[in-house]
């Protein structure tokens, strides 16, 4: 898991859904943030003030929603963390693709760290 005692799967899934959507520096709205997760725009507006405070997203009143530099490097921690597991579900253990994507999201808020380290390591042996 992410090294934040404080991070929640829910933070998590907020950040990654923010990098995801992050394409230049811009920012993001918060329908496009409610949107992508399937929550409304006042779960949004909580959960963007809480990672505000903490120190991961800056957030204009009414305007769009930015990764801080530690926010960034927390979600691309998330971001990677999940990949892997999809891609060690489905390419070593031949899970199908979409049940890998599904079992992926919900692994990664529980996995620790070593476990992943094994998986990364498994993996490159396997795929190079």
């Amino acid at each position: 898991m992410v090294s934040n005692k404080n991070m929640t799967p829910s933070k998590e899934d907020y950040l990654k859904t923010i990098f995801e959507l992050s394409d230049d520096e811009q920012g993001i709205r918060s329908i496009d943030i409610a949107d992508a997760l399937g929550v409304s725009k006042a779960s949004v507006s909580n959960m963007t003030g809480i990672l505000k405070r903490e120190g991961y997203v800056d957030k204009k009143k009414y305007g769009t929603v930015t990764l801080t530099e530690s926010g960034k490097k927390l979600a691309e921690k998330i971001k990677r963390r999940y990949e892997l597991i999809e891609r060690y579900l489905h390419h070593v253990l031949g899970v199908e693709a979409a049940i890998a994507t599904t079992d992926a999201c919900r692994i990664e808020h529980l996995i620790s760290a070593e476990t992943v380290l094994q998986m990364a390591r498994n993996l490159k042996k396997l795929l190079g």
